[in-house]
């Protein structure tokens, strides 16, 4: 299970200085070839090794992916719209979830395992294929001084009047060259990039990678009779995570990123603490069963709706152009190192301190986040990246 974690964190360190030298379309393309190889080694596999070394090779384009896209849509997307575009992403994430969770339940009764791989094939050659027809980014290509390609660009997605805004702030922003990773880690950029990667590792340690990658273990332990119904319980949890992930795209534009992360933050806490509470509660098998997905349910409306969309806007955001890429990829590999970690020590922890505990410990890491988003995210709602930019240095 942690394996593509694992894999997922070569992916996002080198994927943002990649997407840096080569562009971000380019990118996007060579993440779906690497899902694509990955595929075809977990499917012909015959032993441990193959199968392990195709799962890392799955998480390696995972890593890649989770900068690319994010980076993409964040560039194009005009600012009034931008919490929307990139919450594109994460509701494609969630949709992928939930079709997966069905594919299984689906195949779960003939232990059709490699069929569960195969259909993958689908989504990556349709990405691969794609990605080859996108426009580049404007700001990158700026970057890179194709100027009247960037311009291109912005033609076909704004009008005149914005498409000469868009060209003052961007030109504003990439006055200096492209950035290294020490302007990356310098003084003027300490506190967004702390933010950054706090809110990349809090992520994970709520529990949310480990309770969709196990949710059919823990729906069984908790009382539900067979794979095939904890199977289906899973469906819902992945269906209530798309459903919520649209209510957060609708909203993340017209409320701001904060009000929705703090929400959604709370939602995680108490759910999180009345599922460690029904663990140790004496009662009925099937009410245990019943209590237990429904705290599921709560916490992944309540991470759909906040944490779910925000975090891919914070990581992006609060970064200027010229060290984007880095920033976001450090902020990602962080990220995906609390997966792999999480992911790795669930079976163990539960065995340590019981499922009720791991759902305790994973509330307070969830509390941390609160408190670092109430105190120190700032709102970027409707403010150009430029202007979250020049924020953070007048603040430094």
């Amino acid at each position: 299970m942690g394996a593509v974690f694992a894999g997922s964190l070569f992916g996002t360190l080198f994927s943002g200085p990649l997407a840096d030298k080569i562009g971000r379309r380019v990118v996007i393309a060579i993440s779906a070839a690497t899902f694509i190889a990955g595929i075809f080694l977990v499917i012909s596999s015959q032993g441990f090794i193959l199968l392990f070394s195709g799962r890392l090779l799955l998480g390696v384009g995972i890593g890649i992916v989770s900068v690319a896209v994010p980076l993409y849509a964040l560039e194009l997307a005009p600012t009034e719209h931008r919490g929307l575009c990139v919450g594109v992403f994460q509701l494609f994430l969630t949709s992928g979830i939930l079709a997966a969770f069905f594919i299984d339940m689906l195949l779960v009764k003939s232990g059709n395992w490699h069929a569960m791989f195969e259909v993958v094939l689908v989504p990556a050659v349709i990405l691969v294929v794609g990605a080859l027809f996108l426009p580049e980014s404007p700001r990158w290509l700026f970057l890179r001084n194709k100027k009247e390609k960037a311009i291109e660009v912005l033609k076909k997605l704004h009008s005149p009047e914005e498409v000469e805004q868009e060209l003052k702030l961007i030109e504003r922003s990439l006055q200096s060259k492209e950035g290294t990773w020490r302007e990356l880690f310098s003084k003027r950029l300490a506190v967004p990039l702390l933010i950054s990667v706090s809110i990349a590792i809090l992520q994970q340690l709520t529990g949310i990678n480990t309770i969709l990658q196990y949710a059919p273990v823990m729906l069984k332990s908790a009382g539900f009779s067979s794979n095939y119904i904890s199977m289906l319980g899973s469906v819902g949890i992945g269906l209530m995570n798309l459903i919520f992930t649209i209510v957060g795209m609708l909203l993340v534009d017209k409320v701001g990123r904060r009000p929705l992360l703090l929400t959604g933050l709370i939602g995680i806490v108490l759910s999180e603490l009345m599922l460690g509470f029904v663990q140790f509660l004496s009662i009925s098998v099937h009410l245990k069963a019943a209590l237990s997905l429904i705290g599921l349910l709560v916490f992944i409306m309540s991470f759909a709706v906040g944490p779910g969309i925000v975090i891919w806007l914070v990581m992006s955001e609060l970064f200027p152009t010229s060290v984007r890429g880095k920033g976001l990829a450090l902020c990602l590999f962080f990220n995906s190192l609390g997966s792999t970690v999480a992911s790795s020590l669930f079976l163990t922890l539960t065995s340590a301190i019981t499922l009720g505990g791991v759902y305790w410990l994973a509330a307070f890491f969830s509390f941390c986040y609160y408190l670092v988003a109430k105190f120190g995210l700032p709102e970027t709602r409707a403010r150009s990246l430029e202007e979250i930019q020049e924020s953070f240095a007048s603040a430094s």
